[in-house]
């Protein structure tokens, strides 16, 4: 654990400067020990934040149950609706079908994909 610069030591040093110098250096005192003390709080953010910057998302095998079981259900849901189609003399349908589940299937996996 790193050590904080903002010890004992020196909050202790800052009420014997207070005592000594007196209370119109006390706003002074204040404003340089309220100084420190924000320095401090952005450091730990910047910390924070460059941590959660290099943490990893989970990857891809984490949904890729998701991704296999919509493209079994769409291969099991596209057999029998491509022989209806022809069936009925209609193969300008099972076109349309067909391509509404490679669209379905593409922006599932686009949608998976982490953000760089």
């Amino acid at each position: 654990m790193p050590q904080n610069p903002m010890d004992r030591d020196e909050v202790e040093s800052l009420l014997a400067a207070r005592a000594e110098l007196g209370p119109e250096m006390e706003p002074a005192l204040v404003d340089s020990f309220a100084n420190k003390i924000i320095a401090e709080v952005q450091r730990q953010s910047a910390i924070e934040r460059e941590r959660a910057r290099h943490e990893q998302p989970p990857g891809p095998e984490a949904g890729a149950g998701g991704q296999l079981a919509l493209g079994i259900v769409s291969l099991v849901m596209s057999i029998p609706l491509t022989a209806i189609a022809f069936g009925n003399s209609f193969p300008w349908m099972a076109v349309v079908m067909w391509v509404g589940i490679v669209l379905v299937n593409f922006a599932y996996a686009i949608g998976r994909r982490p953000s760089p």
